[in-house]
């Protein structure tokens, strides 16, 4: 799952995709969020397929599932625009939020989109976890190159790239728990973490639901 990600480098966006935004340090889910079509254009950060009486807001889509569930039929692909993700790791009543990021470098997510009553809405496709990354969680954001994210909105399906082997991640404050909080708090290290058993089952009872 990803519940929460950051765009910090304004000046790299701009430079890679023209648009000028505010860094954000814990961009949210009902946010309006920097994605890449035929154009780069903003989008609410949730999904609800056409069709729906009522809003689902789904915030994250599988890719062992995008082509089976009627949720997804009809879809439009994008790329959203980031540069880092959280992950929460429960141990027992505690949630400890990790950030996860590749050296601060940009990159996208891939992602789908549609239109639910006159408002643009994407989510994030989500993959297993490599192993490295499943010691935090067992689903991670499927991350993609510029290649790859241009065979991704070309209709290729793309759902492993380099990039994952890439990734770096640290314990951060629970600051970031609130999305009120954007602030570069959010992804200070902790200056006392936690250890993290490599054999502890992590996934074990955790119910992916935003802190």
């Amino acid at each position: 799952m990803c519940g929460r990600y950051t765009v910090r480098d304004t000046q790299a966006v701009q430079r890679e995709y023209g648009a000028v935004i505010k860094p954000s340090y814990n961009v949210a889910p009902s946010q309006d969020v920097l994605v890449v079509t035929d154009k780069a254009e903003t989008m609410k950060w949730h999904y609800s397929p056409a069709w729906a009486k009522e809003p689902m807001n789904l915030i994250n889509a599988r890719s062992e599932t995008l082509k089976e569930k009627p949720s997804f039929k009809m879809v439009k692909r994008c790329l959203i625009v980031a540069d880092g993700w959280f992950e929460w790791l429960r141990d027992g009543d505690i949630k400890q939020p990790y950030f996860f990021h590749m050296n601060n470098s940009l990159f996208t997510f891939a992602g789908i989109y549609t239109e639910y009553r006159g408002i643009k809405g994407c989510a994030v496709i989500t993959k297993e976890a490599n192993e490295m990354l499943s010691k935090i969680h067992n689903r991670m954001p499927v991350m993609l190159k510029h290649n790859e994210g241009r065979d991704w909105l070309n209709g290729k399906d793309v759902y492993s790239s380099s990039l994952s082997e890439r990734i770096e991640y640290y314990q951060v404050s629970t600051v970031v728990n609130s999305p009120s909080n954007n602030i570069p708090e959010c992804i200070k290290p902790l200056e006392f973490p936690s250890a993290v058993d490599d054999c502890a089952d992590v996934t074990s009872g955790y119910d992916r639901k935003i802190p």
